[in-house]
């Protein structure tokens, strides 16, 4: 142990002193690096900061590349860093780029602006931790003729959210330079989908040869040593197994196409939701909304989808019985056998999946409708508190169907009637099997071509009668599991959410409500009854239900289908004599199916979760739905204005307003277009429409100013470009509206104007300092960073 561990200790000391030594090929901005001696530098940056670090190589927990602390006793901040002696050689660059970069980088609150869950358009003000994902980044630039940085590029990518797919790519590029954005470009796989939410083929292999494979091999080898002849076995073995191979290819395919297939009638019933509880959106005074019309989507992807999934691993099965064959491997009645389940295979599963959809549309629909329902929801709570100010303000309004009280029942599961159908259809290919491949009965009857049938069919009926229940049993543990995970992830991001829109919105009802009260007051209608504030929705405790059945579970299902199987046959051949071989191959298959099919079927969910996992992280999926919140900001915005205009003292029209920018023209612009809406009668076409413009056209301004102090000349363009694209859309909806010339623009002042005309004739104004520039010398030359907390990488 100690021989193994010495040579890589020795490594990874001589390889970071060697890179200290040399501090112009590490990606950082560092000015000098003297060493002091026993592991301790003075690394000093290009705008004068001054860090002490002190390395240490030693042993990490596996998987972790290093640990680091800050200690700002001293004068100058002293960077304990150790790293971890199974670094490879050339992981040791990047590892200490990061660290470099991130301890020597001046310190700001909040998260970083890199990585999927930010919002670069309202912060772009980099981080420590930007700083050494950016180092990192420009280090493995370097190395990318190597595999595994290419690979680590692509990770790096999706860590900070500027891959392609991601919430905030396109924007988050724009702030990285030239040389970075180069990086990501030469490491990009095309043909590489990373966000894809299906495993890869190596996990859907592997659950193919771990199930149908070694069920095979098993069933092969038991059919060679009962004949002894092991060219039968390779015979039934080897045709089955490539039809497994090919076929986990067909199922990937086929998944995707049941992901399609599925969305139409996802939006269909989440749309018809809408309208039943519109939320927020009942409060306003717009045109009556329309229920979409209710259409029966589709519940599975086309029948020639399921039957091309079955059909080339049939074809191919077919194609080596048809090589084996010459050699003496009796492979073609196996293909035969194949062959015949196809069909009935594709329909069974396209059952099943219909099936399995319907009640899935249903139990989201139960849930969701209880969820929509729930008066302790914060949107709903927000409905509560403009229907009550309202009140007050003698305009009462009732919202429609919003926070009513629903009994709506979850469904359990699929009936076992579906189950049983689908396993008789399923079952199909083991009587092919015990009709083709189980040999010959030795004693005489006198009704052999119905003793016949009984043997070859008796087992799979009895089969598929335990299968269903073994079905039904795996189905009542698994879908409840999956609807825990969801709703638990989904109450986070409603939390989230409900946090993000208070922030901004608590102020304003604070106010409203003393507006209120003073006007009660002077009124004498004042009845002193106390009113909660709404309170922002707690996410749920504890750690994240497992959306997967118990092992259990698994185990119970295979095993219900399998002893039902040789308990028919064992049946059948007490009563009839069956061929021995028959349910030598009947006990054979339930054996491996009992030990190989449970085991892949569960870690092929495991894998599936993981990667889902994966995904919530990458795509951001419990971060605030910005789209969601722009449009409740946006609702909420006109209330609260509808609900100030009301209770404002009728006084002479607002003077003519201007603005002092392009920026400023388009926030006055849009508060001056939602007053005007909440005084108009009500009525009004398109108004949610328009007030999510308004919204989106006002947080594009904002990042827009936002950007011109802290992004780069590239995001500056980005969202110019963003902000001319919104105030069209803009003028669309009010051209639509009715009003031809679209949303009113107030005039800009006259300084303005002469600032732009002396842009036009006269030299440009000196460069501002942008995060991709050189550093402006005036940076404070001690990065201030409280805390010292170790980091791990």
């Amino acid at each position: 142990m100690a021989a193994r561990f010495l040579p890589g200790w020795v490594m990874v000391s001589a390889e970071s002193g060697r890179l200290l030594e040399n501090p112009d090929q590490l990606a950082v901005d560092l000015a000098d690096v003297r060493h002091d001696g026993n592991g301790v530098y003075t690394i000093t940056t290009s705008a004068g900061a001054t860090t002490r670090l002190v390395k240490r190589v030693g042993p990490l927990p596996p998987g972790v590349r290093l640990e680091y602390g800050v200690d700002f006793e001293d004068d100058v901040p002293t960077v304990a860093l150790t790293l971890s002696e199974r670094l490879a050689d050339d992981e040791v660059a990047p590892v200490l780029a990061r660290v470099l970069a991130e301890s020597t980088a001046p310190a700001g609150p909040g998260d970083r602006v890199f990585s999927p869950s930010s919002t670069p358009d309202l912060d772009a003000v980099q981080r420590p931790a930007d700083a050494g994902l950016r180092a990192e980044l420009r280090q493995r630039g370097r190395l990318l003729a190597g595999k595994r940085h290419i690979s680590a590029v692509r990770q790096l990518a999706l860590t900070m959210g500027v891959a392609d797919g991601q919430p905030n790519a396109a924007l988050l590029r724009t702030l990285l330079t030239e040389e970075e954005r180069t990086i990501l470009d030469r490491a990009a796989d095309p043909a590489a989908r990373p966000l894809e939410d299906r495993v890869d083929r190596a996990g859907y292999l592997a659950k193919a040869l771990g199930g149908s494979g070694v069920s095979a091999a098993v069933i092969g080898t038991a059919a060679a040593v009962f004949t002894g002849n092991p060219l039968v076995g390779f015979g039934i073995a080897v045709p089955t197994i490539v039809n497994a191979a090919v076929g986990s290819m067909a199922e990937r395919r086929l998944d995707e196409q049941k992901m399609a297939g599925r969305k139409p009638a996802y939006t269909a019933e989440r749309k018809q939701r809408e309208y039943e509880f519109p939320g927020l959106r009942s409060l306003l005074d717009g045109a009556e909304p329309v229920r979409p019309a209710a259409i029966k989507m589709p519940r599975a992807t086309a029948w020639r989808n399921y039957l091309r999934r079955y059909a080339m691993p049939t074809l191919a099965t077919a194609a080596v019985a048809g090589v084996l064959t010459p050699f003496g491997v009796p492979a073609l009645s196996t293909a035969m056998v194949i062959a015949s389940s196809a069909l009935a295979k594709s329909l069974a599963e396209r059952l099943v999946d219909t099936k399995k959809l319907d009640f899935r549309l249903r139990r989201i629909d139960a849930t969701e409708r209880i969820r929509l329902a729930d008066p302790t929801l914060y949107v709903n709570q927000l409905v509560a508190e403009f229907t009550h100010l309202q009140t007050r303000l003698n305009r009462i309004r009732t919202p429609d169907g919003t926070t009513r009280e629903t009994s709506a029942d979850v469904p359990g599961s699929p009936p076992y009637t579906v189950a049983l159908a689908a396993q008789l259809i399923e079952n199909v290919s083991g009587s092919a099997r015990r009709a083709l491949l189980g040999g010959k009965r030795t004693t005489n009857s006198d009704h052999p071509q119905l003793e016949g049938v009984l043997s070859a069919a008796g087992p799979g009926l009895v089969g598929a009668v335990t299968g269903a229940m073994g079905d039904k049993y795996f189905l009542n543990r698994d879908e409840p599991s999956r609807d825990a995970s969801k709703q638990w992830s989904r109450s986070h991001q409603e939390a989230t959410q409900a946090a993000e829109l208070a922030h901004t919105l608590e102020p304003q009802l604070r106010a409203l409500r003393q507006l209120v009260d003073r006007l009660e007051e002077r009124a004498g209608t004042s009845n002193g009854a106390p009113w909660a504030l709404p309170t922002v929705t707690t996410p749920p405790e504890g750690p994240r239900p497992s959306a997967r059945a118990p092992w259990s579970a698994y185990a119970v299902q295979a095993a219900a289908g399998s002893l039902g199987g040789v308990a028919g046959a064992v049946g059948l051949d007490l009563l009839l004599d069956l061929p021995d071989l028959a349910v030598v191959l009947t006990a054979a298959g339930a054996a491996g199916s009992m030990t190989a099919t449970p085991a892949a079927r569960y870690l092929f969910r495991s894998r599936e979760l993981k990667l889902h996992e994966a995904l919530e992280t990458n795509k951001a999926v419990r971060a605030v739905d910005q789209s969601d919140l722009l449009e409740q900001r946006a609702i909420t915005r006109y209330l609260v204005t509808q609900l100030a205009l009301q209770a404002e003292p009728i006084g002479s029209p607002e003077p003519e307003q201007t603005a002092s920018s392009p920026t400023d023209q388009i926030r006055t612009a849009t508060t001056q277009a939602v007053r005007q809406l909440a005084a108009e009668p009500p009525g009004k076409p398109l108004l949610p429409e328009r007030l999510i413009a308004l919204e989106h056209l006002t947080q594009t301004a904002n990042a827009l100013d936002h950007h011109t102090l802290h992004g780069t000349p590239d995001s500056q363009a980005h969202l110019q470009a963003q902000l001319a694209k919104s105030l069209a859309e803009t003028n669309r909806l009010y051209q639509e509206a009715g009003i031809p010339t679209g949303l009113p623009l107030p005039p800009l002042t006259p300084e303005h104007e002469l600032t732009k005309l002396r842009g036009l004739v006269g030299p440009p104004p000196a460069s501002t300092n942008r995060p991709n520039t050189a550093p402006s010398p005036t940076r404070p030359t001690t990065p201030h960073r409280p805390g010292n907390t170790p980091r791990t990488r």
